[in-house]
């Protein structure tokens, strides 16, 4: 399909709308709290729109359909709706080698309507992966007794997984094949609980996530510091 205006506009439109009628949902819950517009989460999906809108033609720096970042957005408050986003993760890393998971709490753990219990949750978060993912680093900024090893224990199951750790850490990334990512707007755990925005990252963006954990975490959970 050519690229022309209409077509640009029509994305942007579509996006917006999808934003606005998720926060009129949020607000008529009856539960909207000062949160909602002081997010983190919010900010990163208000920001892609500032820079989708500076971006449409007549700016300086027009963006193609094929360079423009997919935003996926999730409800708060509706599991279903919460499912399917961990289901188009899961579609997302198939034939993935290489994944790098970087979420402050995840593993921590509180009971949600989605997962009630440690190990409905450790069995949704492995689920992600493919038997392809021979390689998975995960990175958080502390760990429960309880819910580390019910979690790495399965996902270790044929892979070569490395747990990072550090109080450094605060917003959420998904790297496949160290090439291709995602930032998330809210821990695994908050999965159905709130609403929040997926945002696929520029390359740049993926290179500059990958070196900085790196520098954060130069040693994996357990293992001796390098010298």
């Amino acid at each position: 399909m050519p690229q022309g205006k209409d077509n640009v506009d029509e994305d942007l439109r579509s996006d917006c709308l999808r934003l606005f009628e998720a926060c009129v949902v949020q607000i008529r819950s009856g539960e909207p709290g000062p949160s909602l517009l002081t997010s983190r989460e919010f900010e990163a999906t208000l920001v892609h729109l500032c820079e989708r809108l500076r971006a449409t033609p007549g700016n300086r720096a027009a963006v193609s359909d094929g360079e423009r970042p997919w935003m996926e957005l999730i409800v708060r408050g509706n599991p279903t709706d919460a499912s399917d986003g961990m289901n188009q993760l899961r579609s997302w890393l198939k034939g993935a080698e290489k994944v790098m998971v970087c979420d402050p709490y995840l593993l921590q753990f509180k009971a949600t309507e989605m997962y009630p219990s440690v190990e409905s949750y450790a069995r949704a978060f492995v689920g992600l992966f493919p038997p392809s993912a021979k390689r998975i680093d995960l990175y958080t900024n502390s760990y429960n007794s309880r819910v580390r090893p019910a979690v790495l224990r399965p996902l270790k199951e044929g892979r070569n997984v490395r747990h990072f750790s550090s109080d450094s850490l605060h917003d959420r990334f998904i790297i496949k094949n160290r090439l291709e990512g995602k930032i998330l707007g809210t821990s695994f755990g908050g999965f159905g609980c709130k609403f929040f925005a997926m945002l696929d990252l520029p390359a740049d963006d993926v290179s500059a996530v990958r070196s900085e954990l790196r520098a954060l975490c130069p040693s994996p959970v357990g293992s001796r510091p390098r010298k």
